[in-house]
């Protein structure tokens, strides 16, 4: 397929086409993925957007073809998201991901040893960017580590448009019955997961579709987009050699440079569509009920506005307010985890090797151009 124009990239950077549109006034107009758009690409439009869920809904969900059954928390309006995110907040403080840092560690560690073990040639990507999230993400929800193939596979299948709908659309119900399965198995038997754990606290309060739309987004959210940050932002180091050293030198850098790379790559290139649900006006254009917006990610990221030399990777720099995990009621509720996989992974990684390089040309990486959610194919390096 063709990659469709807000998900058009040059490696790290905005396409030319995109560019081009950020230098329009107001909220341009494309025909996108989900049909007629206007497109958010300034960061104060984008927070703007993502924070007024009172004109703008995120009942287009339904649009997202082949998807309609996952049940994402993103799809929910409030009040029916307040209450449902009042539920998960608790289970994402910065209290529980401090005690989680001992075994995310442990994890990191075993992945670097197979690495070692594998030699060099190994693909950094199925040897470490997708693993490390993976198992974190299944022993949090109480998913079995040895499933992982299957889950990885339906979420591959499921979410890539250059898959034909039909399908996209089985590898969604077959992602909805192996999670149906899986909290059946959790009603009966709670543990102490935070799926028993919702099930144990509110579970006269959730419905069983509730219970699967929350699983659901946790674990393609949780894998998905830790996996890909790791991955890009592995091969991002490797090519900045300067900043690379920093990060692997000073400890004290090392949360800046988690939030510089989570601005410079914004992996999830845009949020769900926002429906217009009561005429409103953002940068100087009149939106009519309806419409759909798409708030750009990477271009919000990257605006001259946030920052005078947004297009320059700097770890030492004052961390941004970006917009990588959103803004406003759907700001990503997995960010804490997120953050601390990431500022164990990174060190950790280049810490263990620090003469890791690539192991092909830069012109032979194969980046994911049909996803949701931006990144590197494979990643061959040697140390």
């Amino acid at each position: 397929m063709t990659t469709p124009l807000e998900m058009t990239r040059d490696r790290f950077d905005p396409s030319p086409e995109l560019r081009a549109l950020a230098a329009q006034p107001g909220l341009p107009r494309i025909t996108s993925l989900f049909g007629p758009a206007r497109i958010a690409v300034r960061h104060e439009d984008v927070r703007a957007v993502y924070g007024n869920s009172v004109e703008f809904s995120n009942g287009a969900q339904s649009r997202l073809e082949g998807t309609e059954n996952v049940g994402f928390l993103l799809g929910y309006d409030p009040p029916a998201h307040t209450r449902l995110r009042r539920m998960l907040t608790p289970e994402f403080t910065l209290r529980r991901m401090r005690a989680m840092r001992p075994r995310i560690e442990e994890i990191v560690d075993a992945a670097l040893n197979a690495m070692a073990e594998a030699g060099p040639g190994v693909d950094l990507v199925a040897g470490f960017a997708l693993p490390v999230p993976s198992l974190v993400i299944c022993e949090l929800l109480g998913v079995p580590y040895e499933d992982r193939a299957t889950f990885q596979s339906l979420t591959h299948r499921q979410l890539d448009f250059a898959v034909p709908l039909e399908e996209r659309t089985r590898a969604g119900e077959e992602m909805g019955q192996y999670l149906a399965g899986l909290v059946q198995r959790h009603l009966r038997a709670p543990g102490e997961d935070l799926i028993g754990t919702l099930i144990t606290l509110h579970g006269n309060d959730l419905s069983f579709e509730e219970l699967l739309g929350l699983a659901s987004m946790l674990l393609i959210a949780g894998h998905e987009t830790t996996s890909n940050m790791l991955g890009l932002g592995s091969l991002l180091l490797l090519e900045n050699p300067a900043q690379l050293a920093l990060l692997r030198d000073d400890p004290t850098l090392v949360d800046d440079a988690v939030e510089e790379l989570l601005r410079y790559l914004s992996v999830v290139h845009f949020g769900l569509p926002r429906e217009v649900v009561t005429r409103v006006t953002v940068a100087g254009d009149r939106l009519d009920v309806g419409e759909l917006v798409l708030c750009l990610i990477m271009l919000a990221n990257r605006d001259p506005a946030l920052l005078p030399d947004a297009d320059r990777l700097d770890i030492t720099r004052k961390p941004s307010p970006h917009v990588a995990f959103g803004h406003g009621i759907h700001h990503c509720v997995g960010a804490p985890l997120a953050r601390l996989e990431m500022t164990i992974a990174f060190p950790a990684l280049l810490r263990r090797f620090p003469t890791l390089r690539p192991a092909v040309y830069p012109a032979d990486i194969q980046f994911r151009t049909t996803t949701p959610v931006y990144g590197v194919q494979t990643l061959p390096v040697a140390w």
